[in-house]
């Protein structure tokens, strides 16, 4: 069972990943620079870097799994508290708990963020 930190980190990189074979294999989409914001256009660039090792520009697929298990064995590090190589239940809760504790936080910054811009004249 994913925490649910893992599972955001999932969805995330699967967006990615989606959004960059779209752009690959797609020619008639527009450029990803026009239709996602700054932050998610860096978020891509800084994850299709680390999985892309050997620099060749291209994400092979022993690359990209090896950044999956990367990102799993950290998501199951973060969630095994005590780090005895087991997950429990209650760690599980916790870890899940502190990622969504962590999301509100995200996404108050984010509304307070769109709220100020709002208010600029």
């Amino acid at each position: 069972m994913q925490s649910g930190k893992g599972r955001g980190r999932m969805r995330h990189t699967t967006m990615i990943l989606v959004a960059a074979f779209a752009v690959l294999f797609c020619p008639g989409i527009p450029p990803l620079a026009d239709t996602v914001s700054k932050a998610a256009r860096d978020a891509f660039e800084k994850r299709f870097e680390e999985m892309d090792t050997n620099l060749d520009g291209k994400i092979d697929r022993t690359e990209y799994v090896d950044y999956e298990v990367r990102k799993a064995n950290e998501r199951f590090d973060v969630a095994d508290d005590n780090g005895d190589g087991f997950i429990t239940k209650k760690e599980a809760e916790r870890a899940m708990k502190k990622n969504q504790e962590e999301m509100r936080k995200k996404m108050q910054k984010w509304r307070e963020k769109k709220e100020k811009e709002k208010q600029k004249p």
